[in-house]
């Protein structure tokens, strides 16, 4: 009888023992099953080598008030910012594309409608330069009570230069909008 309680217990033991151990490789599995699709993600995640280096582009504040009236709202919807450089690897600038869109506060009875020229925007630089946009879409524009397309504006940022503003005039009023530039 002490034989059978012996034997019993042993193998209860035994038992238990390749039950935790058992756990314990499976975990290990599900590990390594969690290890190797996390570099695969990380990989997705790297742009490729030979893709144009891209800027992440924020505005401080994203929208701006102009005219002696107040009644046009321009609002920065978006930008893209892309760094421009030559077949040999050297760095010309940065490509910056603005999208703006505008809104026009003036009732229908009393408004006209506004015009914001990309030609008379400014984009300030950190070196104190101001530059003039290379292209637009068109104006941004709008009637009285409506808001108009969005449209988009090109700028040329000299290499070694970030933007710092976008001043933006209309009726003889000036609004400055802070832009700043940081790496995807």
């Amino acid at each position: 009888m002490k034989k059978v309680i012996l034997l019993g217990t042993i193998a209860s033991v035994l038992v238990l023992a390749a039950c935790k151990g058992g756990a314990k490789k499976e975990e290990t599995g599900e590990n390594a099953a969690t290890a190797s699709s996390s570099p695969a993600s990380s990989e997705e995640a790297k742009p490729a080598a030979n893709q144009p280096k891209e800027y992440n582009v924020a505005f401080t504040p994203d929208s701006a008030i102009l005219g002696k009236k107040k009644e046009a709202l321009v609002k920065l919807t978006g930008a893209t910012a892309m760094a421009m450089t030559d077949p040999d690897g050297k760095d010309n600038g940065i490509e910056l594309v603005i999208k703006i869109q505008g809104t026009n506060k003036q009732t229908i009875k009393d408004g006209s409608g506004f015009s914001v020229s990309y030609a008379d925007s400014r984009l300030q630089l950190d070196n104190g330069t101001n530059v003039v946009a290379k292209t637009g879409t068109d104006y941004v524009r709008a009637q009285p009570e409506a808001t108009g397309k969005e449209e988009s504006w090109t700028y040329v940022i000299p290499a070694g230069a970030k933007p710092t503003a976008l001043n933006l005039f209309y009726d003889d009023t000036r609004v400055s909008v802070g832009v700043a530039l940081s790496e995807k």
